[in-house]
């Protein structure tokens, strides 16, 4: 039952994944269309892929809670299957795989997207931990004797 409970969880997560990253591959392609047709559908073995990129991605999601990692570790595992997910989709879905150069390009411009990303949740996280720490009482451990 505990394994149901966890699988649902990350397929849910994928399915959401999925939702969002569709929705952005279609856009991508409806700008790149060159005869401006309308109502163009991802063909199903990009389907597969884009939900196998999900599920990757919401497998990925679980590194941050591992909590005998230090946080700086658990960003870069989670930025390297990141990146290492998303060189699997652009190659796979444009078929570049040998137009490396394009695929660097593509690359870095995901990578700039997670550090900018990646720096917003940063400062969230440290002015949360800064608000966390001051509302704490001092209490003395030893009392003063006179």
């Amino acid at each position: 039952m505990k394994f149901l409970k966890w699988a649902a969880k990350r397929l849910v997560r994928a399915c959401v994944y999925f939702t969002v990253t569709q929705f952005f591959i279609t856009a991508m392609f409806q700008a790149m269309a060159k005869d401006g047709s309308r109502g163009q559908f991802l063909l199903f073995d990009i389907e597969v892929v884009l939900f196998g990129f999900s599920l990757i991605m919401a497998l990925a999601q679980d590194i941050f809670g591992i909590n005998r990692l230090s946080f700086p570790i658990r960003l870069l595992i989670h930025f390297l299957v990141t990146m290492a997910a998303l060189f699997g989709l652009f190659s796979i879905i444009t078929g570049q795989l040998t137009n490396v150069t394009r695929l660097i390009y593509l690359l870095s411009g995901a990578a700039v997207i997670y550090a900018v990303g990646a720096a917003v949740v940063l400062t969230v996280r440290a002015v949360k931990n800064k608000r966390t720490s001051n509302d704490k009482e001092y209490t003395p451990m030893f009392k003063k004797e006179k």
